[in-house]
C-alpha cells in the first residue's frame, strides 16, 4: 500500500501565527512546490520524500498533515458523506489506534468534543469487520486524524507526525520554558543567525544575555552545527500508517546523521554564551545543553550589567535574547533597566549585530538602540515584537516617548494653577481630566505622588492602541512633572469583562498624608478605587468649617469623615458621622487622630448604620447637616436598593425634620444627569450652589457635581 514516491499530494504544515512566510521558504527548500500561505499553517504540493524532509529537518512546523478530502461539510449529513469518500482502509490498521483532532463548528455539531468523538464512531464504522474487529482509540494513537470545518467547507486528513515537530526532545517536563523551539528558531532566522552561519568566519559567536532556560542558544546551535529536529525527538514519524515507506525514511534518517557528523566537525567554528541571573533557569540550560551532548557552551550566572561585553571578541556575533517585562506594570518601571541594558550591550565590538525580542507593549525604545527592523510574532496568545540592530549603539540623547500635545496640556493647566498652588491651601488637587479626548484620564497630585486613572476607552479604540497611549500618559506625566515612576499609581478602568469594572488593585496597605486648609488627611492611592478624599468637594468642606462654629453638626455618608473633621475644626459643638462602612468610619477616626481631634459620646461620635434608615428614625436634631450620598448603592448590608435620583425626596424630607429651623442642609452628589425634584423646591428655600462649590482645579468640568443649600422657608 505504499505511495508511489513521484506522485504529489497536498500536505498542510501547521505553524505558530506570522511565522508562516518563514515556513513556507523553508518547506521550498526542502522541496515543496505550489506553497499557499494560510493561517498559522501553509500548504504545499510534494511527495512522499519531500514530507518526509519537512518531518525530519523543519525547524518552524507544528505539525505535518496529509490532506485527504476537501468538501462541504455544514452539518453532520455532508461531512459524513465527505468522511466516507476516504479509503480509511488504506491508512488505517484494524488492529491498530487513532484519535481525532476536530476544530471549527457546524449547524449541529456545537462542541469540538462531540466533534471528535461523532468523526470518530463514523470512521470506525466504516473499518468494522464482520468478526467485529475494528481499530481502538488512544491517547497515544498510531495515527491521529485532522478534521477542520470552517465556514460550510471541510477538510479531512491525517497527521504524519508521531510527536509535535516544535519538540526536540531534551526538554524537561517540569521545567519552564518561555517559548517553544519552533519559535525560537523563527526569531533566530529573523534575526539573521542562518546568514552569519553561511558567512563561514573562523569564529561566530552567539550570545544571549539573559538566557532564560536557553531556548535561543540551543536552537542556535543544533541550527549551526546541521543537526536535524528529526533526529532528537525519537518517533518523528508515523510508522505504523500503512502507506508509511520504511526504507526511504530510514534512507533520509542516515542522510541526517551523516549531515549532523559534517557539522559537528566545525564546532569550533561557534561560540555559544549565555549568561542568567536566575540559577535555576541557568542550571536547566546547563542540563539541557547537556542532554544533546553538544559542544562546551560558556554559561554566566550574571545579570547584563555585571557582564563585561567588551571582553567577548569573534569575527561575527549575533546578540539575541528576550527582554523581560511585566505587563501588570506600566512601561515607565521599565525605563531604567532598558536603558541600563542598552548602554552595557552598546560596549560589544563591531562584529556583533543584535535582536531583542519581547512582549509587544515592552518599550523596547527605552534601550537607546538603532533598531533596522521590527517583527510580530504570537507566543501562545501573547503578541510578541522582534527589534532586530544592525549595529549595537545607544542615542546619545535618551528616548523620551513622550506625547507632545499630552505634555503641553499638562503645562498650561499647571500655569493656569500657578497662583491656586501657590497660595498653598492644599497638595491634592487635579491637574488634568481628560482634556484631549485621545489620552482619557484623570491625574491628581497627592503631595509628591501621582494618581492616574484612565477612563474606559472608546469600543472603537482596540486594546494595543489604548494601552500605547496609557503608556505614553504615564511617560509623558513622569518627565513634565518630574515624579519618579514608584510614585505613580495606576488605576485602569477595563472594559466590562466579567463583574468587575475597574481593575483589581494589590492591597499594599501604603497610605500618606496630605493637607488642606491646615488639617491632616490619610489617603491611599492604591487599595481602593477612590483614595479617601473626594477633591472636588474642597470648598464645601471649608464652607462646613468656616460655619460650624457652636453648631452641631451632621455629616451622613461621611466616607472617611473629611467633612467632619473640617466642621469639628471649625468649633462645631458636636459632629455626628455615619457612614455603613466600618473601614471609612476606621478611616475617619484616622483622621480625627492626625488632626488632635478626640471622638467622645458627648463631641464627635462616629455610627455605624444605614444612613438613609438611620435619618428616617432619628430623634435628634442639627444645625448643619452634609449630605452627598453614593449615586447608586445595593451594598449586602442594606435591605433595599438606594437610588439618588429617585429616593431624593424622601431623604431630603427626612433630612430637614431633623433640621433646625435655622439650620442649611448641605446636599451634594456626582450624578451628571440629576435633577432636583421640583417639589423640594416648592417645600423649602433652595439656593444653587454648584458654581461656588467648584474648586479652581476642577472648572474644566463644571458637571462634575451638583450642590445646593436647602434651608425651612420662614
Amino acid at each position: 500500500m505504499q505511495f508511489e514516491n513521484s506522485v504529489k499530494y497536498e500536505w498542510f504544515f501547521a505553524c505558530p501565527q506570522f511565522v508562516e512566510p518563514l515556513l513556507a521558504e523553508e518547506l521550498s527548500g526542502l522541496g515543496a512546490e505550489q506553497t499557499k500561505i494560510g493561517h498559522s499553517g501553509v500548504q504545499v504540493m510534494g511527495d512522499l520524500r519531500f514530507a518526509y524532509r519537512a518531518l525530519i529537518w523543519s525547524r518552524l512546523a507544528s505539525r505535518a498533515t496529509l490532506q485527504l478530502a476537501y468538501g462541504f461539510g455544514k452539518d453532520q449529513a455532508e461531512l459524513s458523506t465527505l468522511i466516507k469518500t476516504i479509503p480509511w482502509a488504506e491508512h488505517l490498521r484494524i488492529d491498530g489506534s487513532f484519535k481525532v483532532r476536530f476544530s471549527g463548528l457546524t449547524d449541529d455539531i456545537r462542541n469540538t468534543q462531540f466533534g471528535a468523538q461523532w468523526v470518530k464512531d463514523q470512521i470506525v464504522d466504516l473499518l468494522r469487520t464482520p468478526e467485529g474487529q475494528r481499530p481502538s482509540i488512544s491517547a497515544n494513537p498510531d495515527l491521529v486524524v485532522s478534521v477542520n470545518v470552517h465556514k460550510g467547507k471541510a477538510s479531512i486528513g491525517i497527521d504524519l507526525n508521531q510527536k509535535g515537530l516544535h519538540q526536540r526532545g531534551y526538554r524537561d517536563l517540569d521545567a519552564y520554558y518561555a517559548l517553544h523551539e519552533n519559535l525560537a528558531a523563527a526569531v533566530l532566522i529573523r534575526a539573521g543567525w542562518p546568514e552569519l552561519i553561511k558567512a563561514e568566519q573562523p569564529v561566530t559567536c552567539l550570545l544571549d544575555p539573559i538566557c532564560g532556560s536557553g531556548e535561543f542558544i540551543i536552537e542556535a546551535a543544533l541550527m549551526a552545527l546541521d543537526i536535524a529536529p528529526g533526529l532528537l525527538r525519537g518517533a518523528t514519524v508515523a510508522q505504523r500508517w500503512l502507506k508509511h515507506d520504511a526504507q526511504l525514511y530510514g534512507e533520509l534518517l542516515s542522510e541526517a546523521r551523516e549531515r549532523q557528523q559534517v557539522g559537528l566537525a566545525k564546532a569550533e567554528r561557534f561560540h555559544f554564551i549565555g549568561c542568567e541571573l536566575d540559577k535555576d533557569k541557568l542550571a536547566t540550560a546547563k542540563s539541557d545543553w547537556a542532554t544533546l551532548g553538544l559542544p562546551a557552551a560558556q554559561w554566566l550566572n550574571q545579570e547584563p550589567k555585571q557582564i563585561e561585553f567588551a571582553n567577548f571578541q569573534a569575527d561575527q556575533g549575533l546578540l539575541l535574547s528576550q527582554l523581560p517585562f511585566n505587563a501588570e506594570q506600566h512601561a515607565l518601571t521599565w525605563r531604567t533597566a532598558y536603558s541600563e541594558f542598552g548602554q552595557a550591550i552598546s560596549s560589544l565590538s563591531t562584529q556583533f549585530r543584535g535582536a531583542l525580542f519581547a512582549p509587544a507593549a515592552a518599550p523596547l525604545a527605552f534601550t537607546d538602540l538603532f533598531y533596522s527592523k521590527t517583527y510580530r510574532y504570537l507566543n501562545g496568545r501573547d503578541e510578541y515584537q522582534l527589534w532586530t540592530l544592525d549595529k549595537l549603539v545607544q542615542k546619545a540623547r535618551p528616548t523620551l516617548w513622550i506625547a507632545e500635545d499630552f505634555a503641553n496640556r499638562i503645562e498650561k493647566n499647571l500655569r493656569k494653577l500657578k497662583g491656586f498652588i501657590q497660595r498653598g491651601h492644599t497638595d491634592a488637587y487635579r491637574i488634568y481630566d481628560a482634556d484631549i479626548p485621545e489620552y482619557a484620564v484623570a491625574v491628581d497630585r497627592y503631595a509628591d505622588w501621582l494618581h492616574v486613572q484612565e477612563y474606559a476607552p472608546p469600543a472603537t479604540i482596540d486594546e494595543k492602541t489604548a494601552q500605547q497611549r496609557l503608556d505614553q500618559v504615564l511617560m509623558t506625566l513622569a518627565e513634565v512633572l518630574k515624579v519618579p515612576a514608584n510614585k505613580i499609581v495606576l488605576k485602569q478602568r477595563k472594559r466590562q469583562k466579567g463583574f468587575d469594572q475597574y481593575e483589581r488593585q494589590a492591597q499594599v496597605g501604603q497610605s500618606l498624608v496630605v493637607h488642606e486648609h491646615g488639617l491632616r488627611f490619610k489617603v491611599n492611592l492604591s487599595d481602593y478605587l477612590d483614595t479617601g478624599l473626594f477633591l472636588d468637594h474642597r470648598p464645601m468642606r471649608l464652607w462646613m468649617q468656616q460655619h460650624a462654629q457652636g453648631k452641631s453638626v451632621l455629616n451622613l455618608f461621611c466616607y472617611t469623615g473629611a467633612v467632619s473633621v473640617h466642621a469639628a475644626a471649625g468649633g462645631a459643638s458636636r459632629v455626628d458621622s455615619v457612614d455603613l462602612s466600618s473601614t471609612y468610619l476606621a478611616w475617619a477616626e484616622d483622621n480625627f487622630q492626625l488632626n488632635h481631634l478626640k471622638l467622645n459620646p458627648y463631641n464627635y461620635r462616629t455610627i455605624r448604620a444605614n444612613a438613609v434608615e438611620w435619618l428616617a428614625n432619628c430623634k435628634q436634631r442639627y444645625d448643619l447637616i452634609f449630605l452627598d450620598p453614593p449615586t447608586f448603592s445595593n451594598s449586602k448590608r442594606m435591605q433595599t436598593v438606594f437610588d439618588v435620583q429617585r429616593d431624593q425626596v424622601s431623604l431630603l424630607q427626612n433630612a430637614m425634620q431633623v433640621l433646625e429651623r435655622n439650620g442649611v442642609l448641605v446636599f451634594s452628589n456626582n450624578f451628571r444627569k440629576f435633577k432636583l425634584d421640583p417639589i423640594i423646591e416648592e417645600r423649602y428655600a433652595v439656593e444653587d450652589y454648584r458654581l461656588q462649590s467648584i474648586p479652581e482645579d476642577f472648572q474644566r468640568d463644571m458637571k462634575i457635581h451638583s450642590c445646593w443649600l436647602i434651608r425651612h422657608k420662614h
